[in-house]
């Protein structure tokens, strides 16, 4: 089966160079999955400034240039040079309306140039929601993050890529989408517990505690909300036990799912004094095996993030407290952190 083109995809234009990038998206094969060539044109010299992709199709996929992708580069292609020879011409800025052109080798109502913003949009839409549908989800929220060029407060797409970095850890992004999200609904609970939740991964804990408590004040009764209350708690070294109670009251199986999966135990500034016990100390610690101690590190959130990877007394404690308090292992640990040796001043 000869490869198959799928669209090709303006990605930026230099005004100081005249090159426009682009990348075609084809399907080498009957397998599903996209491959990507990416090239440069070079505008204001002599000759075809489409010869470039003329001749990596031809090498590549063994195929002819699309007459549609021929006649939308030559429109794009002449906006870009009367935005060249205006006043303003070497702004970069002028220029990114570029990245949200994306053209179908045959159908031109899936290809945007020559349609209104309004149509473009919906095109672009169209584009991510097959791509998503065929598990293509990075080249799906590449096509709603040029979108949002065109549709700054479309909550929909914020929506979209605020679960789209959720899901691949990209906390700085998932914070970025999620501001936006919430300066278009401000009221839009869901919003409001993506930045949360990106600010606790980011450690900006006392942060992320604000965003859960105004949550909290519209809806105190919020599973969710009292999760990541407690979370933020936990890194500030405060309680979160008042708050993971009413989650546990509101949904155990949810509750204990967390705590399990993905709670993190740690305290983002220990307190001064605190003792470290090596990984190896820990059996007689606990009373149990060594290999009960690896699974509670690798499957229930034990944190070892004291020096060489020692565990900290502060976090052991806390991290025995929750099950020994929520029931998450087939018997209670029967250990408790000591007295500090020194208590702190009272001032």
């Amino acid at each position: 089966m000869r490869a198959h083109l799928r669209f090709l995809i303006l990605d930026d234009f230099d005004p100081d160079t005249g090159e426009l990038a682009l990348r075609v998206a084809f399907q080498p094969g009957p397998e599903p999955g996209l491959e990507l060539l990416r090239l440069r044109l070079h505008l204001g010299r002599t000759g075809n400034p489409l010869e470039p992709l003329t001749r990596e199709l031809r090498t590549h996929v063994q195929m002819p240039l699309p007459p549609l992708w021929e006649h939308g580069l030559k429109t794009i292609v002449h906006a870009i040079e009367e935005e060249l020879a205006g006043p303003d011409g070497r702004n970069a800025l002028r220029y990114l309306w570029v990245r949200t052109q994306l053209l179908h080798p045959a159908e031109p109502a899936r290809s945007t140039p020559n349609h209104p913003v309004a149509r473009q949009v919906e095109i672009l839409r169209d584009w991510a929601h097959h791509l998503d549908q065929e598990g293509q989800s990075l080249r799906a929220a590449e096509i709603l993050d040029r979108l949002l060029l065109l549709a700054p407060k479309d909550v929909t797409t914020l929506a979209y890529l605020a679960g789209f970095f959720r899901s691949q850890g990209m906390a700085e992004e998932m914070a970025s989408v999620a501001e936006r999200w919430i300066k278009a609904e401000p009221e839009r609970v869901e919003a409001k517990l993506r930045h949360g939740e990106a600010l606790v991964r980011l450690g900006r804990a006392q942060e992320a505690r604000v965003a859960f408590e105004a949550v909290l004040k519209v809806h105190p009764v919020h599973l969710l909300a009292h999760l990541g209350m407690a979370q933020a708690l936990g890194l500030l070294g405060g309680n979160p036990f008042p708050h993971l109670d009413a989650a546990q009251e509101l949904d155990p199986a949810a509750t204990a799912s967390v705590l399990r999966e993905t709670f993190d135990y740690r305290l983002l500034t220990p307190p001064p004094g605190d003792r470290n016990h090596d990984l190896e100390d820990l059996p007689v610690l606990l009373g149990v095996s060594g290999a009960e101690v690896q699974d509670y590190v690798q499957f229930l959130g034990l944190p070892f993030g004291g020096p060489d990877g020692s565990v900290r007394e502060c976090e052991l404690a806390r991290w025995v407290g929750i099950m020994n308090r929520y029931a998450l292992l087939p018997g209670g640990l029967n250990w408790s952190a000591p007295t500090p040796r020194k208590l702190p001043e009272l001032g």
